[in-house]
């Protein structure tokens, strides 16, 4: 079984809320014996949401949660786990993570990657 960590990207301009992602994803693994369990977690962030467990259960939870907003909800692998001492600030006597900043800008852009998804969308 491999382990993935994700981050869960929401676009600045979605009506969808970090919480609300966070609560799709609760009310999945709760619904879902075979994700039950398995040892799914969640953190709520500032840019979204970060999940972590079974690489097959955690790009099924993404797909889901993508339905809530198909051009402004993305997705991409993380590097560290959840809580992992390495990149906590406490351990690194604060400042910003790594990566954050480019976290920021790539969250910055996906209203620009909407509007282009919704474009060739359209165009169909």
């Amino acid at each position: 079984m491999s382990i993935e960590t994700r981050v869960i990207l929401i676009s600045p301009d979605s009506v969808i809320t970090p919480e609300g992602v966070k609560s799709k994803i609760l009310g999945m693994v709760s619904e879902d014996t075979s994700m039950a369990s398995s040892d799914i977690r969640v953190k709520e962030t500032c840019f979204g949401a970060l999940v972590e467990g079974e690489a097959e259960k955690i790009r099924e939870i993404v797909e889901k949660v993508r339905e809530l907003d198909k051009n402004g909800i993305f997705s991409k692998p993380r590097g560290f786990p959840i809580g992992d001492p390495r990149i906590c600030r406490v351990t690194r006597r604060g400042g910003p993570r790594p990566g954050f900043h480019q976290l920021e800008l790539e969250q910055g852009l996906l209203p620009m990657v909407r509007a282009a998804l919704d474009k060739i969308e359209n165009e169909k």
